[in-house]
């Protein structure tokens, strides 16, 4: 009886039991969509207790090109995910994706491969440049120029709206009228007057172009029409700019904007402008306005380690002022927001691999270094992968020390003194057996020459 209880004990901590952590009797359903020529969205929900069959630790999500469907890439995220975004792929290319769920017991089977296809990139239609929008008292006079590929547009979309009171920063505007406006226009169409507006209301202007297979980004600007005014007199002129506009950086998307009343207004100031644009952009649709009626604001939802122009505007009762003087200050730096570019591996002979890249796209700070991560067995977590740091003005790496004949994957993260950002899908290299080492260096050595 006694060796019973034991053998029972044995089994109960080696988890054969009915309450153990399992694997997945299955895997998650893929949705997938492109953002970008070279990006796909891939999505799925979280998995029931009943087909998890345990907590989810991780996923695994598969990818290969139709084109190359022996080339398998791998990307992992944590158990609490229910997204990730496959960059620096190729436009126009059909990939293929499936995905597996993971408990401390080990990953479900793969769902089956679901196919997309990414945009092509002569598909993808800029903003028209150069917005400008003429406020009147019932009309606004809207001026555009071509976006830079208007080649391959066909027209241009119109879309006009009312919005509700005050502009708030980084709020959604509730609607006055339900129905926004839209009208289509010619390809040789620059400029266009909406009319029958009310006085004194804040609305909203979108120009986007189009053709016959997509629509492009749009050109947005936000602002009021005039107010019913009376015959002016040389005792209501408009009222002075703001003096003493001060700006601090608050964080990586905020910055603290402080300023005082004119000395000398000859009109009451019921609220204040605040205009802000990334420094040297002429883009109407990348300019930003706010409302304020003190005199300080926290702008936020602004990009990170990125210098911006501010410049404030004092509006009386009926009549508005010029903008001060335009004040530049930077947003903080921040971890990147995407993997490194371009990740190349090439076997230099049988223990040695060279790393090639690109800075990332979003460094979002000064890159300090690099982290190179690398593996023999894809299944591992990232704490078990070995890790390199190079300095972050190389793009390139050789690593060393390998073992011959082997199969070794890798996967990179910039660093700023923020912090670490995403890592860049993984690709894997094989190291060649020792006998076919040098011949291996020799052929790099003669690609090279006839490179440069």
């Amino acid at each position: 009886m006694a060796v019973e209880n034991i053998w029972f004990l044995c089994l109960l901590s080696l988890g054969y039991c009915g309450l153990s952590v399992q694997v997945p009797s299955a895997s998650p359903q893929l949705s997938l969509l492109s953002t970008s020529p070279t990006d796909i969205r891939a999505m799925w929900l979280p998995m029931s207790p009943q087909l998890s069959r345990g907590a989810i630790t991780r996923y695994r999500i598969d990818y290969r090109a139709l084109e190359q469907v022996d080339h398998i890439y791998s990307e992992e995220v944590g158990g609490n995910e229910t997204q990730v975004i496959l960059r620096d792929l190729k436009p126009n290319q059909t990939y293929q994706l499936r995905i597996a769920a993971g408990t401390r017991a080990g990953f479900s089977q793969s769902s089956e491969w679901a196919s997309h296809h990414t945009p092509n990139l002569t598909q993808v239609l800029f903003a028209p440049a150069e917005l400008k929008v003429r406020a009147k008292m019932h009309s606004l006079h809207v001026t555009w120029q071509p976006p830079p590929n208007h080649t391959q547009i066909t027209g241009y979309k119109l879309s006009w709206q009312e919005l509700d009171g005050e502009e708030q920063p980084n709020e959604e505007k509730p609607l006055i009228n339900e129905r926004i406006q839209q009208i289509k226009l010619r390809k040789r169409v620059k400029h266009h007057e909406v009319t029958d507006l009310a006085p004194d209301q804040l609305y909203e202007v979108k120009v986007w172009a189009f053709n016959k297979q997509t629509e492009g980004y749009p050109a947005v600007w936000k602002g009021r029409t005039e107010k019913l005014t009376r015959v002016r007199t040389t005792d209501s002129l408009p009222p002075l700019p703001p003096i003493s506009v001060r700006a601090r950086a608050n964080s990586s998307t905020s910055i603290w904007l402080h300023w005082e009343k004119p000395h000398f207004s000859n009109v009451r100031i019921i609220n204040y402008t605040i205009r802000c644009s990334p420094a040297g952009i002429r883009n109407a649709s990348l300019v930003s306005y706010y409302t304020s009626s003190s005199q300080e604001i926290l702008m936020e939802s602004l990009k990170p380690f990125t210098s911006y122009e501010i410049a404030v505007q004092s509006n009386g009762v009926d009549m508005s002022g010029p903008f001060s003087s335009t004040v530049e200050e930077s947003t903080l730096p921040d971890r990147p927001s995407s993997p490194p570019l371009d990740m190349q591996l090439s076997a230099l002979d049988s223990y040695s691999v060279l790393v090639i890249w690109r800075p990332p796209l979003e460094p979002n700070g000064v890159i300090l270094t690099y982290w190179i991560l690398y593996t023999g067995n894809i299944s591992h977590p990232d704490h078990l992968w070995i890790n390199l740091t190079h300095d972050g003005s190389v793009n390139s790496a050789e690593v060393q020390g390998l073992m011959s004949g082997t199969h070794y994957y890798f996967k990179m993260g910039a660093c700023t003194e923020i912090g670490v950002g995403p890592y860049s899908p993984v690709k894997d290299v094989y190291t060649p057996p020792k006998k076919y080492g040098v011949y291996v260096k020799v052929f790099i050595l003669f690609v090279e020459c006839m490179i440069f």
